[in-house]
């Protein structure tokens, strides 16, 4: 069962929220003020999507949730590669396709959001211009994966930074993601915030 719960400081007063997929034993937190966008909305706006293969993966998701400092984003946004001008995090659980639980390296995690791997690779003279600050292997009680944080000139001209953290589980029958983004300039703003929110995401696997 999916729940979100208010964690509560040492005085009291409660000081984040606490997002729980407690089927796959994942959790993150947030501090009050950002916005919840919630998994049905994403999934609405998901299953509007005509790309191949988008209905078994939307099928697959456990749980998919987004939480932003901007007021009026829309869940078709976080779905979006458009550079927001807010913070957005967004965490997707969802099972392994057949054909993909034998076929997910390091290398497919990194490449979940943009082709990184290609982009660094430099074969590709269509390439936008890519920095990696950082990329290592995440190990988790539920399984490992992945962290990379880049930075990218994005389609729409804007350098976007992205935080990125995906995980395969131990029986790799699931993947888990968790992703932060916004403008080069936005994530510096925010950086110690969005760092805080990106080291609270934990994977303890199923019970």
């Amino acid at each position: 069962m999916i729940a979100l719960a208010i964690a509560l400081s040492a005085c009291g007063k409660p000081s984040q929220q606490y997002a729980t997929d407690k089927a796959d034993g994942v959790y993150f937190t947030v501090p009050l003020g950002w916005t919840k966008i919630s998994t049905l909305a994403i999934n609405s706006a998901e299953a509007k999507s005509t790309a191949a293969g988008a209905a078994d993966r939307l099928a697959a998701v456990h749980w998919q949730v987004a939480y932003t400092l901007a007021k009026s984003f829309k869940a078709e946004q976080v779905l979006s590669l458009k550079t927001p001008e807010k913070p957005v995090i967004y965490v997707r659980v969802r099972s392994l396709l057949p054909d993909e639980i034998n076929s997910v390296s390091y290398n497919t995690l990194r490449n979940l959001v943009v082709p990184i791997t290609t982009w660094a690779s430099g074969t590709d003279p269509t390439a936008p211009a890519l920095t990696i600050h950082d990329d290592f292997e995440v190990v988790e009680k539920g399984g490992r994966g992945i962290f990379t944080q880049f930075t990218f000139k994005s389609s729409d001209g804007v350098d976007q930074t992205i935080d990125q953290a995906a995980l395969m589980s131990n029986d790799h029958s699931t993947m888990y993601i968790m992703i932060a983004r916004c403008s080069a300039t936005c994530f510096t703003k925010y950086q110690k915030e969005i760092a805080k929110i990106v080291q609270s995401f934990t994977v303890r696997g199923p019970k």
